[in-house]
């Protein structure tokens, strides 16, 4: 109550007024009327409710703050009650802080000055850096004004009759090259890859933001200012559309909102097209990486109303909530004091459907950032070990344990719960002991993920003797064949008119000869000589074209690339058709002594194998033998930093090199092995089933063996 007085005292006898440069549209939405500020000189909307928006407009010079609380209590927009009171000029210092009012006080309230600290953390160098910074570069609105009569009509229905049409052509181009794409996109975090990667995702991101400025400057909004926005120390290009919320209509909002992956999906589908059309090279590498991310960056981040992007604008505009994450937080947060602290439940004006969404939105925020973690996480992971494990860290450091470090601060010392600090204390301790408690008793049964080498296997490379059409293939993809089956036949039109023509010469020959033997031996000799050569020109493409019928030359099993593309094409002579690939299919691994034991090893147990160079696809394997005994010697050369893999090994003599602690060697049949393999040393990554365990004995485990690692690198 104390600091209530405090800020009344210092509040009331000001005289403060709205800014006239402010815009006020009244807008209609599901959730009933609203009313969007837009400050032209910040460029930020505020919407308030009927209700707020009558206690602001309430505000105006000619009289003081206390005058003006008094005015709404006798018009009976608020009670005369210290709840209302405070209420009310923390209302006051609220628009304070957003610039809709100046007050001409630099201190004297607990309130200003909590207000004043939190704008001094935001504009903290380190806040700026990893959260959001925004670096102006240039007022893009002239240009757009220039500009806007030739791009308008992207936003209309011609536009979108050429999206749609675009579309289509796009799903019949690249209809049955799905399998292809999914292929390429092993290689998109590749180190080779990532120059490409981000000039696509720099190049995408201007055109996303372009598409935003000019939807917005269609109906007539401004756009003040373009420059370069660092998240989370990664710069992204941005553009100031906020004036677009003063828009009235719906419709108009939800295309400014969608203009930028509007556009994205336009260049996609270009991007497919160049695809479709190349084979490799730059402009191959390029448009894929494009595709990749207009619709995995789109679905996961754009659209996803659970995040702070274009699909949470859209979705905040739809259910008529302005400011829906921090409504939702809010709520959340008076939730929880309420459960924990006792704290009563603050007056609202939210109907049931508004609790609902906000009860709802909050949790699945949340769920929706701990998934993108683990996903991303994952992603990493494969490609590179060390890399993925310090993102996780990262991700489980700002997701969970920075949160509940700050929420363990705000109830053991924090002012906002003085009034309850026993129980907010008990509440404390309560979570400290109980949280890890029972998270580290918490039984999992995660995989266990080995590293492997394909062991040595044989391979036979079937190629066209000469150039020719596919005519007919026997096999399909994976077929087992035996040495002599039958496995493509070619045809060559212009082989076959030739053997025709020649068989014509060498008929006509042959009566020539018939009719000048006895008459003139020297033409006879011509005509033999004809014959002779004739003879064996044919013979020659009659031993061409035998050769066009393929055969295998050993048993063993076919691998084909291109197996769906081969019907009808033409191919050089030497172009490869087929692969068969014979002798053994299977992987050596290695497990550390700790895996061994926590892991269901046993001869016939299942696996599941990931190629590095294709680490999207899971292929069935099988535990097919068991050494006995672990030895830190006879590792294989390409699962050691020494080949590029990532287990640790330290040098005993000069030739002599062992891993850095014993390891289980195990065999593993592979059902199938990648179609790029080529014969021995190809890596991947073993899934094997392990037993259940505890959350503690796992994390204890995992965190051991990176302190052994980095202590050892």
């Amino acid at each position: 109550m104390a600091e209530i007085s405090r800020t009344e005292r210092v509040l009331g006898p000001l005289r403060v007024g709205l800014r006239t440069d402010l815009h006020v549209t009244r807008q209609q939405t599901r959730g009933g009327v609203r009313y969007v500020l837009h400050d032209p000189v910040s460029f930020q909307n505020h919407a308030f409710q009927p209700s707020d928006y009558r206690v602001l407009t309430a505000i105006v010079r000619h009289r003081t703050l206390t005058e003006t609380f008094h005015s709404l209590v006798d018009q009976g927009m608020v009670d005369d009650t210290a709840e209302d009171r405070e209420g009310f000029f923390k209302f006051v210092l609220w628009l304070h802080g957003i610039g809709i009012v100046h007050l001409p006080i630099t201190g004297g309230s607990v309130a200003f000055d909590r207000m004043q600290e939190k704008q001094a953390q935001k504009r903290g160098p380190w806040y700026r850096i990893l959260m959001s910074h925004r670096i102006p570069i240039s007022d893009p609105d002239a240009f757009l004004d220039r500009t806007v009569r030739f791009t308008g009509w992207l936003f209309a229905w011609p536009g979108l009759v050429l999206w749609l049409g675009l579309l289509g052509l796009v799903f019949w181009k690249c209809l049955g090259r799905f399998d292809e794409m999914f292929a390429e996109s092993s290689n998109l975090l590749a180190l080779s890859n990532l120059p490409v990667l981000w000039i696509a995702l720099v190049g995408l991101k201007i055109l996303h933001e372009f598409g935003h400025a000019f939807a917005a400057k269609k109906y007539g909004a401004s756009v003040p200012e373009m420059g370069v926005q660092m998240i989370m120390m990664t710069p992204c290009a941005y553009v100031d559309a906020g004036a677009s919320w003063k828009l009235a209509g719906a419709r108009e909002r939800a295309v400014v909102a969608l203009g930028g992956m509007y556009v994205e999906t336009f260049v996609a589908a270009i991007a497919a097209l160049v695809w479709a059309g190349t084979t490799e090279g730059f402009a191959h590498d390029l448009s894929f990486n494009i595709i990749a991310l207009a619709s995995v960056v789109t679905v996961l981040f754009n659209i996803n109303p659970l995040l702070k992007y274009d699909g949470y604008f859209l979705f905040s505009d739809l259910v008529g909530v302005f400011n829906l994450q921090q409504r939702a937080q809010a709520y959340f947060t008076g939730w929880t004091n309420r459960i924990a602290l006792g704290k009563p439940r603050a007056p609202d004006n939210y109907s049931r459907s508004e609790r609902l969404l906000y009860a709802t939105y909050g949790p699945a925020a949340f769920l929706n950032r701990i998934f993108l973690a683990f996903m991303l996480t994952g992603l990493m992971t494969m490609q590179w070990p060390s890399a993925g494990m310090f993102l996780g860290v990262v991700f489980a450091w700002a997701l969970i344990f920075k949160p509940l470090i700050g929420l363990t601060i705000h109830l053991w010392r924090g002012k906002a719960t003085a009034e309850y600090r026993t129980r907010a204390r008990l509440v404390a301790l309560t979570a400290m002991t109980l949280v890890p408690l029972l998270g580290s008793l918490v039984p999992i049964s995660w995989n266990i993920v080995a590293p492997g080498v394909l062991d040595p296997q044989e391979r036979q490379s079937v190629r066209a003797p000469s150039g020719g059409f596919v005519r007919t293939i026997g096999v399909q993809n994976g077929d087992h064949v035996e040495e002599g089956d039958l496995l493509c036949m070619l045809q060559n039109p212009d082989l076959e008119m030739r053997r025709l023509r020649l068989v014509g010469e060498l008929e006509a020959e042959r009566e020539g000869l018939d009719a000048i033997e006895l008459d003139d031996p020297t033409q006879a000799a011509i005509h033999q000589a004809r014959i002779s050569y004739l003879t064996a020109s044919v013979r020659e493409i009659d031993t061409r074209l035998e050769s066009m019928s393929l055969s295998a030359d050993a048993a063993g099993t076919i691998a084909s690339p291109m197996h769906n593309r081969l019907a009808g094409r033409f191919l050089q002579q030497g172009e490869e058709l087929f692969q068969v690939h014979s002798g053994h299919r299977y992987l050596r691994i290695v497990l550390t002594e700790e895996e061994v034991s926590r892991a269901r090893l046993e001869v016939d147990s299942p696996a599941i194998v990931r190629w590095t160079c294709d680490p999207t696809t899971a292929v069935a394997a099988t535990v097919l033998e068991i050494h006995s005994s672990a030895s830190r010697f006879e590792i294989p050369t390409a699962l050691t930093m020494l080949g590029g893999g990532d287990l640790y090994v330290t040098k005993t003599t000069d030739s002599l090199v062992a891993a850095d602690r014993p390891y289980l060697h195990v065999l593993i049949e592979v059902e199938s092995i990648p179609l790029n393999a080529r014969g021995s040393g190809l890596t991947a990554r073993v899934q094997l089933p392990a037993r259940v365990q505890l959350l503690g004995n796992w994390a204890k485990t995992r965190l051991l063996s990176f302190w052994n690692a980095w202590r050892m690198s």
